[in-house]
């Protein structure tokens, strides 16, 4: 599994007034982009966050077609992989003035923001200020498969680069932009939005996740930037932004391996200013991140100055495997591991977390963050990449075999496993400690269950209790065809949880199916049939829920209350009399036999 890496630029402002400025910035951009690419710096992709125009006039995208053009000549990227957002300088700002205000005057909620966005002539009428952008992303870019929100505002598009399946997120932070320091703290992006992007991105199974839109999370109303924020930070990996044209990277919550967040320097502001683009590549098999921003030197006319930062990264698991299962793969792999394959797999497992670090008197035992602070050395070296496996297991388990895991990607392990036998063979201390850490791993092997998925179903049960539903949905259906039949029915009921809980009318009719399939099973559950009833009530399929309610009460007795309280949104949805003396029917006679 090869790094990727791709092109991050924003704000290139393009007008007719600047043009000549532009393209004596722009072209010594492109150069150095070439001279990049030459030099092994070959992107796979590019990201534009926002601001292509200056005044979003159809001229001026005509202008960032031809700078486009050279830029897919400089980066060797085909034009189906430049990905791009609207900033505010995409907006025209003459257009629909009356609607602009009216709109940004309306939307002080976030229930009135879902309504702003609902599909319909106010936001049609709103984005006829994004025409002109909207337009060129249409022609220019009209090979890329942008599977559009439901709102027409935000995309997704999916890429599949060797082994790695990676989803670009396309948010609009500019829709209700105005420019200038007025849009401080009075812009939004819509929760909506962001829901339904997270999901389309979700149904695609990506391993990796990159949002992008033109503004940072700051400058969003309070309201909305809180929600946004955390489900941006929670499932993506990346969160690319512009606008402010300064440089600056930091990644999300206490973990260094959380969501990074990029903004960008301009691309172009003036001839004369520190103009800017970035590298990021991104090399799982190594959990590294890192960021190349590369600055304009005005006075040579080049982009001369780089800088270099790293950051860890790890995924999220899609599954998660047993100590013993790892440990025999690990074996059957490379068999002079067996000594101490039990302890390795607990390491990548993170039931373990003692590694062997030398000092003068011979090896301590601590965690990786204290080897990653001692100096540089064969086998600290060795050890960071071992424990980089754990990205390769969380990506690829389930989805591969383990066999074919370690056939492509075991390399580390096998040099790691090498040094400690080296190492053993120097220092007869360091041998009886590790060989104490394999029988305690394998005492740990010996507790888990016998069945690797078991955790599988815990995993699904946190992601419910946690509400993540588009990443519920993506789990579960993993799942629902397992050999496990316990896990298989748990992750069909999950599924059609998530499914339940979405926007789409497609959506809900699935869950209706598969409520009625597991009520048809040897094991229902009441929550199966009341869900099935609450989602009857709202399809309008009122005489089907009617029956489900009646036969939740018979064959639930303790949830009567439960299923009473369902009845009653039916009955107040139908105005229905006689139900509602059948439903308090129901209720009488199972009280009368309890």
């Amino acid at each position: 599994m090869r790094p990727l890496c791709w092109l991050h630029i924003s704000d290139i402002h393009m007008r007719v007034s600047d043009a000549w400025s532009q393209d004596v910035v722009l072209k010594a951009m492109c150069d150095d982009i070439d001279r990049q690419r030459k030099a092994g710096m070959s992107p796979d992709f590019i990201l534009a966050t926002g601001d292509l125009a200056f005044s979003g006039h159809a001229d001026e995208y005509e202008m960032v077609a031809s700078f486009f053009n050279a830029l897919i000549g400089a980066a060797g990227v085909p034009r189906d992989r430049i990905f791009c957002i609207p900033g505010n300088h995409d907006i025209d700002r003459e257009r629909q003035k009356m609607c602009f205000l009216g709109a940004r005057s309306f939307a002080r909620s976030p229930n009135q923001i879902d309504v702003l966005l609902s599909p319909g002539e106010d936001l049609e009428t709103l984005l006829k200020r994004q025409e002109n952008y909207r337009n060129f992303q249409s022609s220019y870019l009209s090979g890329q498969n942008r599977n559009r929100t439901i709102d027409g505002l935000g995309y997704v598009s999916q890429l599949t680069i060797e082994d790695l399946r990676v989803a670009i997120v396309g948010v609009d932070s500019a829709w209700l932009a105005e420019g200038g320091v007025s849009d401080h703290g009075k812009l939004l992006i819509g929760e909506r939005q962001i829901i339904n992007a997270i999901d389309l991105a979700g149904r695609a199974d990506p391993h990796i996740v990159i949002a992008m839109a033109h503004h940072p999370f700051h400058l969003l109303q309070d309201f909305d930037r809180r929600p946004i924020q955390g489900r941006v930070e929670r499932s993506c990996h990346f969160f690319h932004c512009g606008h402010l044209h300064e440089s600056e990277t930091r990644t999300s919550g206490l973990s260094a391996a959380g969501c990074l967040t990029l903004a960008a320097g301009a691309s172009f502001e003036t001839r004369h200013t520190h103009n800017s683009y970035s590298f990021v590549t991104l090399d799982l098999v190594r959990a590294r991140r890192t960021v190349k921003t590369i600055q304009y030197h005005p006075a040579s006319g080049a982009f001369a100055f780089a800088s270099s930062e790293d950051y860890p990264i790890e995924i999220t698991p899609s599954g998660t495997c047993r100590v013993g299962e790892l440990a025999k793969a690990m074996s059957d792999y490379r068999a002079s591991l067996s000594p101490l394959a039990h302890y390795l797999s607990a390491l990548l497992l993170d039931q373990k977390s003692e590694l062997p670090i030398p000092d003068q008197k011979g090896y301590v035992f601590g965690s990786l963050a204290v080897l990653s602070a001692q100096p540089l050395s064969e086998l600290r070296s060795k050890t960071i990449e071992f424990v980089a496996f754990k990205n390769v297991l969380r990506v690829f388990y389930q989805r591969i075999s383990l066999a074919d895991i370690f056939a492509r990607y075991g390399t580390a392990i096998a040099h790691y496993g090498t040094a400690l036998e080296e190492e053993c063979n120097a220092h007869p201390d360091l041998k009886t400690r590790l060989t104490d850490l394999e029988r305690d791993a394998q005492a740990i092997a010996a507790t888990q269950p016998q069945r690797s998925l078991s955790h599988t179903g815990v995993l699904l049960e946190e992601i419910a209790a946690a509400g993540e539903w588009a990443l519920l949905r993506t789990q579960a259906e993993r799942h629902v065809d397992s050999n496990e039949p316990t896990l298989a029915l748990q992750a069909k009921r999950m599924l059609a949880l998530s499914l339940g809980r979405s926007r789409q009318v497609a959506d809900k009719a699935t869950a209706i199916s598969l409520y009625e399939s597991l009520i048809r099973t040897a094991s229902p559950e009441a929550m199966d049939e009341g869900n099935l009833a609450i989602l009857l009530t709202e399809a309008g399929r009122f005489d089907e829920a009617k029956s489900a309610v009646l036969d939740g009460i018979e064959r639930f007795p303790a949830k009567t209350a439960y299923f009473s309280e369902i009845g009653l949104k039916v009955v107040s949805e139908t105005g229905d009399k006689d139900f509602r003396k059948q439903l308090n029917a129901a209720v009488e006679a199972r009280g009368k036999n309890d």
